[in-house]
This record gives C-alpha cells, structure tokens and sequence, in this order.
C-alpha cells in the first residue's frame, strides 16, 4: 500500500510517501512556519512526482494531529482530510510528538509551544508512549526527563541538559509506522492542548439601568 505522511504541527512542513513493503520512497521537509499551507501542496506534488507515482495510487492517508499552534496544524489536517475525501481513502491521525521518539532508549520529546511553553511526551524504550502530551513551562517538561535522551526543538531552545542536535522535528515516515492501518480510522481530533492565539474580542455586557 502506498501511504502519505503529513505533518504541520511544528515551523517544519513535512511530507512523505512510504510504500508498506517497500519502505520510504520520498521524503521532503521545508522549514518555514509561516508558509505552511503553500510549502505542503509543494512537498506533496514533489514526492509524488519523485516516485513516479499519482495521488489515485494513493491507499492511505496520515497526518500529525499535534500539538502545535492552531494555524499549522490545521493546514495540515484539512488538507489530509480534503484529500482523503476527494480520493475516497482513508485519513488517520497520530499524535506529532510520536515521530520523534527513539526507539530502544527511553525518550523526552519537547516542542516549542511559543508563550515561553513547551509540548512534551516521556517515551519508554519501546518507543510506546507513557506520559503526555502536555503542554508546560520548560521547568515542568525539565522535571519529567528522568534520565531520557531529550530530542526535538524546544529542548534546543531551551537548553535543556542532554539534548540531542537531531532529530529536530517529527519525522514522517515513524508517523506512518505508528498509524493503525489495518484499523477503521477514526475521527482526526487535532491536539491544540490549549485555545488558539486568536481571540474574538469579548463585548461587555451593559448592566440593566435602574428606572
């Protein structure tokens, strides 16, 4: 089956088309987050166009739900499930943190959240997931290494002791790996952890006058 891979959750646009048998047969990761919508139709024509293959080949979707900012990561997952449904496949979603775990050692995977906060999942040496996500002060993620190898861009950015240089940003094809394909998909629930930037102003009430 020929699957492709999407993740917007972090400043890193990544696409992936992985055949299941054969393995990873395209990958592209841009770095740029404010670009994310007109970077993810680029990178999925191009891997597509690498392979040599075309979308109707296509037996699956994935995309990262997250966490990250509202924007990107709703690029992302509309944009698998628009596809999904134009092509009659289906879409299943995996947490972003997940393509970052190292299997075979216990794993911190820390995400900048912007607002001085980090995203952050504890992996155990199988790779499973055991606390988070959540969403926290960089001293609160700091606390829940416990002796793991600490990867990904918040931990870069805020010094944290014993993070790895790579990987930086969740991988692809480890997100494919991880989806349920042989299960029916589910409903993609993006991981926001918190309300958008954004805010519609709140009018205030009047009270009533008094006659």
């Amino acid at each position: 089956m020929l699957v492709l891979g999407l993740d917007t959750s972090t400043p890193a646009v990544s696409v992936a088309l992985v055949d299941t048998e054969l393995g990873v047969l395209g990958e592209r990761v841009v770095v740029d987050g404010r670009r994310h919508g007109e970077m993810l139709a680029v990178g999925i024509r191009g891997v597509l166009s690498a392979a040599g293959c075309t979308s109707r080949e296509l037996g699956a979707i994935v995309v990262g739900l997250g966490p990250g900012p509202f924007t990107g990561l709703r690029v992302g997952i509309v944009t698998a499930a628009s596809f999904g449904d134009a092509l009659g496949i289906a879409v299943r979603g995996v947490c972003s943190l997940d393509g970052l775990a190292q299997p075979g050692r216990p794993t911190l995977v820390v995400t900048d959240a912007r607002r001085r906060e980090v995203y952050w999942a504890a992996y155990d040496e199988t790779g499973a997931r055991v606390d988070g996500p959540h969403v926290d002060t960089p001293a609160v993620a700091r606390a829940a290494a416990d002796g793991r190898i600490v990867v990904g861009d918040g931990a870069q950015l805020y010094a944290f002791d014993g993070v790895l240089d790579l990987p930086r940003w969740p991988w692809v094809p480890a997100l494919i790996a991880r989806a349920p394909l042989t299960m029916a998909p589910g409903p993609l629930v993006p991981l926001y952890l918190r309300r958008p930037d954004a805010q519609e102003p709140q009018v205030p009430v009047a009270a009533p006058q008094r006659r």
